[in-house]
C-alpha cells in the first residue's frame, strides 16, 4: 500500500524554504545534464534553483535512511571530489 502524505507535510516543508536567516551557502559541481534539468524545472515553475535542490533533498532525506542512501551513492559511483 503506498504511503499517504501527511496532510500538513507541505506546510511544514514550505515554511523553511527560502528563509534567508536559515540559509547556508554551498558550492557544488554537478554534471551538465543534471544542471540543465535543474534550470529547466526552476524556470518552468518560477522558483530558484536552490529552492528546487532544498526541497528535493528534504524529500530524499525524509524517505531514505542514511545507511541506504550511502550504499546507493557508493553503488552509483559517488566519491569524494577533491581539487588537485
Amino acid at each position: 500500500m503506498p504511503r499517504q502524505p501527511r496532510p500538513n507535510a507541505v506546510r511544514e516543508l514550505s515554511s523553511t524554504i527560502g528563509a534567508a536567516a536559515n540559509a547556508l551557502r554551498f558550492t557544488v559541481n554537478i554534471s551538465q545534464d543534471v544542471g540543465g534539468q535543474l534550470k529547466e524545472i526552476a524556470f518552468e515553475n518560477r522558483v530558484s534553483e536552490s529552492s528546487v535542490i532544498e526541497v528535493a533533498l528534504r524529500q530524499l532525506f525524509r524517505r531514505v535512511t542514511p545507511a541506504a542512501l550511502g550504499a546507493f551513492l557508493r553503488q552509483n559511483g559517488a566519491c569524494l571530489r577533491r581539487r588537485s
